[in-house]
C-alpha cells in the first residue's frame, strides 16, 4: 500500500461550548475562567488497550487588559488582550488518499481491496495548553456586550498550533 500525506494548512478541529466568568480586578484588568464541553470533533480512540479516551472537558483561567479610559463605565467599541492557560485536547480530522499497491496480493481476511480509498486520519494535540488572544468589544450598555477574539493556542505535551475564533456574549452584575 503507498500512503498518502496529511497536509498541513487550515483545518477545522474541535467546537467547545463554554461558560466564563471575568472579575474587573483594576481599571483595566480582569482575571476569569472559562469551563466547558466539546460539542464537536472529539477523534476516535487510538488503537491499543492502553491508550486514553478523547478528553471532553475544556477548562481555562485567563488574565486580560481592556484599552481605553474606564473601559466597563461605558457602552461603545473597545478592544483587549488576554493570556490563558488550561486543560483540553484538539483533535484535528484530515482526509488521506491511498491507493493500494495492486502487485500485491491482499490478506486472505481482507474481502475487498479497492484500488484506491480515502481515509481519515487524526492529530491529537493537548492535553495542557497555553495561548495568547485579541477581542473587538461592543457594549451596548455597561452591562451588556458581545464580544469576537482570536485565539493562538499552543497544546502540550503532544503539540499543535490552534488558531481559533471566539463569539462571546457578557452581561455583568
Amino acid at each position: 500500500m503507498r500512503g498518502g500525506e496529511v497536509r498541513p494548512g487550515l483545518q477545522l478541529s474541535t467546537t467547545r461550548l463554554l461558560l466564563g466568568y471575568d472579575r474587573v480586578v483594576f481599571e483595566n484588568v480582569t482575571l476569569g475562567v472559562r469551563l466547558g464541553w466539546v460539542l464537536r470533533g472529539g477523534g476516535p480512540r487510538p488503537s491499543g488497550a492502553e491508550a486514553p479516551e478523547f478528553l471532553p472537558f475544556h477548562g481555562e483561567v485567563r488574565a486580560g487588559y481592556t484599552f481605553g479610559a474606564r473601559p466597563f463605565a461605558r457602552p461603545g467599541f473597545r478592544g483587549s488582550l488576554f493570556v490563558f492557560g488550561g486543560i483540553a485536547q484538539f483533535d484535528t480530522e484530515y482526509q488521506v488518499f491511498v491507493e493500494e499497491d495492486t502487485t500485491k496480493p491482499p490478506p486472505a481476511s481482507q474481502l475487498d481491496n479497492p484500488p484506491s480509498q480515502t481515509l481519515s486520519a487524526y492529530r491529537k494535540s493537548g492535553t495542557g495548553f497555553v495561548g495568547l488572544g485579541a477581542a473587538a468589544t461592543y457594549a451596548f450598555s455597561p452591562s451588556l456586550a458581545l464580544s469576537a477574539a482570536l485565539k493562538f493556542t499552543k497544546p502540550f505535551p503532544s503539540t499543535g498550533t490552534v488558531l481559533s475564533p471566539e463569539l462571546s456574549f457578557s452581561y455583568a452584575f
